[in-house]
């Protein structure tokens, strides 16, 4: 006999189930009702998410504050034991999206308006930031270390614009203000976009 069946386990999550909105950073976010509890210690904060609603994997939402912004980081694929579950991880990095947006600065001595291009903030990319000393070695007495940046963000428009993930060559990024060149791009998880980043 089950003690917990799949009847038992919705009428308990419908019991105690709370809105959440995901992806506020965009264009369509949307509302799901869901539980949210600790999960094990690990070196970046995470939760667990049960919900009776879909979600995907790289949905994101914030958890006590909103300053902290949550990712939905394990595969989504099938209901497990009557709801959705899957880990929501910490995003300790923001990136801000720039833009020259035309903006209205006045008027000439006729009444026309006058324009100007201003570098405006238009959005944030909210990501996961990890930071690895990647050793190799050679024939070298000495082995060599890089230090690499991982960033794992939500793969949609906004995510791909900014990083420039079409063109031969990948743009730049900054980070804290270091400049670092992309080196890997890897996809093999649907919903998210993992950048491997090196220092100059």
């Amino acid at each position: 006999m089950k003690l917990l069946d799949d009847k038992l386990i919705k009428d308990t999550i419908k019991a105690i189930q709370s809105p959440y909105q995901f992806n506020i950073f965009e264009k369509n976010p949307f509302t799901i009702n869901a539980v949210i509890s600790n999960a094990t210690f690990s070196p970046n904060s995470t939760f667990h998410i049960h919900s009776l609603d879909v979600f995907n994997c790289g949905d994101y939402t914030t958890i006590n504050n909103p300053n902290n912004v949550y990712m939905v980081t394990s595969d989504v694929l099938t209901m497990r034991g009557g709801k959705y579950k899957a880990t929501l991880e910490y995003c300790n990095y923001s990136i801000e999206q720039w833009e020259e947006v035309k903006t209205l600065i006045g008027y000439d001595h006729l009444g026309r308006p006058v324009y100007e291009y201003v570098n405006t903030l238009v959005g944030e990319i909210p990501a996961i930031l990890k930071y690895k000393d990647f050793s190799f070695s050679t024939n070298e007495v000495v082995n060599l270390t890089k230090p690499i940046y991982e960033i794992t963000v939500r793969d949609n428009e906004a995510a791909r614009k900014h990083f420039k993930l079409n063109e031969s060559k990948y743009a730049d990024v900054t980070i804290y203000d270091v400049t670092y060149r992309i080196i890997n791009v890897d996809y093999s998880k649907q919903g998210l976009i993992n950048l491997r980043l090196e220092k100059y």
